[in-house]
């Protein structure tokens, strides 16, 4: 498809398709004469990943052009993008963690990855998980172990089924006969949409399922 074609089957406009390709985001197409390019499917899954980091994530142009470098790189695995991606919509950097495990850890941490079985790894979200008890320490939040486990449970769970859904082939229910492999641009933004759209879920759940049962609390003591 043609320049025009792409935009109005994207969604996108001609002028920022321009853009995300000056910028380094999208690749280019291919070269039918001098000035006209042909764009397929590959672009298509591009620009659907963009619209979701700006949108969804408010990821930043450096931002994206951090994830699309690894994307684009067929020698690095799919899950060192989405370990990117999941940064970016976590509001952390965007950029593989590299630093080891400090030895002044929250022991909650590790307690949590080793009672969940989770790989006792250096991760930019235990970093994150890091700082979060240690912050709610200093406010004087209460955080236990049981407290840091329950949670790891239930999220885990969830963080299983949302793995599963990011790796269904694309049109497996269209054509469950034939489905095909997802690309890894549409892989990655299956996994920022879950991210983002099951975190607020969670969140909102959470504030009903409180206000829920602090009003039946208060039912039962009328009853009393």
């Amino acid at each position: 498809m043609l320049l025009q074609e792409l935009a109005a089957a994207s969604g996108v406009s001609v002028a920022s398709i321009k853009f995300y390709r000056r910028e380094g985001l999208l690749p280019p197409g291919e070269r039918i004469t001098a000035t006209r390019q042909d764009y397929g499917q590959a672009h298509l899954d591009r620009l659907g990943l963009i619209a979701v980091l700006r949108e969804e994530a408010d990821a930043s142009i450096p931002d994206i052009r951090a994830l699309v470098t690894v994307l684009d790189d067929p020698s690095r695995p799919v899950v060192h993008a989405l370990e990117i991606a999941q940064a970016i919509a976590a509001g952390l950097p965007a950029a593989m963690h590299a630093d080891a495990v400090p030895d002044d850890e929250d022991p909650l941490v590790g307690e949590l990855v080793r009672g969940l079985g989770w790989p006792d790894i250096s991760s930019g979200p235990r970093a994150a998980l890091d700082r979060q008890l240690r912050s709610m320490r200093a406010a004087g939040v209460p955080v236990t172990s049981a407290t840091a486990l329950r949670y790891g449970r239930v999220l885990g769970e969830l963080a299983a089924g949302d793995l599963e859904a990011m790796r269904r082939p694309v049109d497996e229910e269209a054509n469950p006969g034939r489905p095909e492999e997802p690309s890894r641009d549409v892989v990655v933004r299956r996994a920022v949409l879950g991210m983002v759209a099951y975190e607020r879920l969670a969140q909102v759940v959470r504030a009903l399922a409180l206000a829920s049962l602090s009003v039946a609390a208060e039912h039962d003591a009328d009853g009393r």
